[in-house]
């Protein structure tokens, strides 16, 4: 189910104690600032223990001179050699790591200080192989704090809702649990366009066990008020329809099984395949009529462009 390099994979299937407690990938493209800053923010985590950070740069020349030899707070620099954007990213950051828990960062997120040392207790505490928090979401100078679930995300939960703290950002990750195909596996490098991958990666967690949350907010995303799928509609397509087809028990949850439905529809509608788009909507309200996306797919289809209805959402901190 999962992919990448095979190599890789296996020789990280079990990964011993190493010198660091936490490894903290960091996927970035173009954004000297905001990377710069989620550097900060991980080497100022107030764990006392040694953590690494690995940046590393997707699509453009790395800034190597970013690295730090600090052996308490090292910061190393890769380039993202297995292609396909985050998925890719995070596989190459995660295959260099020498640490026995993965933390994911994206550049235009902040770890707050007490993010690994709470989390890391909290993995310690409970034995589970996966965690994720809360956050915080920066919309033009306003912070939104987004409580996480006051205990364990389920499976079904997943399968319900796009649960906010259920996100790639706030994820730390026993490194073993992580690279056995048979307890998570990695990200999955040939899902279309790299898109949806932190929600199929997800799922595969909740699927494996229960997944204990941290309720407060413990990052920040700074959201970027953008459509990211500009001319990349085929592509969140094909993916989330990926997703639908490895996780068959949607058809048991008609709510979720609609969401993501609605959200296919949005993006054939986008394409400009209208006929398609309007048997999409009748699949989508087939499940749930109170579905908003089948409604904003009705939208799209009768010519509001999806970019302008994406970048309002957006500025309201919701996607499609």
């Amino acid at each position: 189910m999962t992919s990448g390099n095979d190599q890789a994979t296996a020789a990280r299937a079990s990964v011993p104690a190493g010198p660091f407690d936490l490894s903290v990938v960091i996927s970035t493209h173009s954004r000297p600032e905001q990377v710069r800053e989620a550097i900060a923010a991980v080497v100022a985590q107030d764990h006392p223990g040694p953590i690494e950070t690995i940046v590393v740069w997707d699509k453009n020349e790395p800034e190597w001179d970013l690295a730090v030899a600090d052996p308490h707070r090292p910061v190393r620099i890769l380039f993202n050699e297995r292609g396909n954007g985050l998925p890719g990213s995070r596989n190459c950051g995660a295959a260099a790591a020498q640490a026995p828990i993965l933390g994911f960062c994206d550049d235009d997120d902040l770890w707050l200080p007490n993010k690994a040392t709470r989390q890391l207790a909290l993995l310690e505490r409970t034995g589970s192989d996966t965690s994720t928090t809360g956050l915080e979401v920066l919309i033009d100078g306003n912070v939104i704090a987004r409580r996480g679930t006051d205990g364990i995300l389920r499976f079904v939960d997943l399968l319900r809702s796009r649960r906010m703290e259920a996100y790639m950002g706030t994820a730390v990750v026993r490194a073993e649990a992580f690279w056995d195909p048979e307890r998570i596996g990695p990200m999955d490098e040939h899902i279309p366009g790299g898109y949806a991958e932190d929600y199929e990666w997800i799922l595969r967690a909740a699927r494996h066990e229960p997944i204990v949350v941290d309720p407060e907010p413990l990052l920040r995303m700074r959201w970027i008020v953008q459509s990211h799928f500009r001319d990349q509609w085929p592509d969140w397509e094909a993916a989330l329809t990926q997703v639908l087809e490895r996780n068959p028990e949607f058809s048991g949850e008609p709510k979720g099984r609609a969401r993501i439905e609605g959200q296919i529809a949005v993006a054939i509608a986008a394409q400009g395949r209208r006929r398609d788009a309007l048997r999409q909507v009748r699949a989508t309200l087939g499940w749930s009529v109170k579905e908003p996306r089948g409604y904003l797919a009705l939208l799209v289809a009768a010519g509001v462009p999806a970019d302008a209805l994406t970048a309002f959402l957006n500025k309201r901190g919701r996607g499609i």
